[in-house]
């Protein structure tokens, strides 16, 4: 089974935890960069994990 992907430090779970799903990083607005180096917060993705709900 593969490893999942590392946390970066905008996400709020790990990928792949119940109950959670992918936004777009309020710190690059989805981009990917920010002053035209790769964002630290989504590691230049430009999309967080975040928790969606609680059930």
């Amino acid at each position: 089974m593969p490893e999942p992907p590392d946390l970066n430090p905008g996400d709020e779970v790990k990928p792949g935890t119940p109950q959670s799903g992918e936004h777009v990083c309020p710190a690059c607005s989805g981009f990917g960069q920010v002053a035209g180096a790769p964002c630290r917060q989504c590691g230049g993705t430009g999309r967080i994990t975040a928790l969606i709900g609680d059930a």
